[in-house]
């Protein structure tokens, strides 16, 4: 069972006093938020922050994200993020893909996120780095975008489009 793999591993090497900090960040209080769902990663949040202070949270479960276009205003400065529970087990090597399109022009940025162990709390991760929305008459307008909560074992764990509208 997941659990008793979790136990082994928190009592293995206890002398080790690097290796338990590390275990006890990574699975702290190790648990299940939702025990009757067997998915080991749970996406419950898509962020969009702005440099301002704002910032927008949307469902990436929602089918309906693509008929409600996020605005960003040219020239604002905005970072992507994802809040996801962990559960039953450890997850190595979490990864999240990006991609936004307009027409010809298509962008896509892979991230790795490392490990989580499992936590009764919502997790979080979020862009380091701050991306100004194009401005312009050629770049206002529709985005697609297309966001992929993945792992090293290339298991897709949600995938979810949503658009964006920089507008003036």
């Amino acid at each position: 069972s997941k659990q008793n793999h979790l136990a082994s591993i928190q009592a293995k090497d206890t002398d080790d006093k690097s290796l338990n900090n590390y275990k006890k960040k990574l699975l702290g209080n190790a648990e299940t938020p939702f025990p009757n769902d067997p998915r080991k990663v749970i996406v419950k949040e898509f962020y969009i922050y702005f440099k301002d202070g704002k910032k927008v949270t949307l469902d990436p479960n929602d089918k309906k994200l693509e008929s409600k276009p996020v605005e960003i205003k040219e020239k604002t400065e905005y970072k992507f993020g994802v809040g996801f529970f962990i559960q039953h087990d450890i997850c190595t090597g979490l990864k999240f893909k990006l991609k936004i399109s307009k027409s010809m022009f298509s962008n896509t940025d892979d991230y790795t996120l490392g490990s989580y162990g499992p936590k009764k709390d919502i997790q979080t991760w979020t862009q380091k780095e701050w991306e100004e929305a194009p401005s312009g008459m050629l770049y206002r307008g529709g985005y697609k975008g297309l966001g992929t909560f993945y792992d090293l074992d290339k298991q897709k764990h949600l995938e979810w489009k949503f658009k964006m509208n920089i507008v003036k």
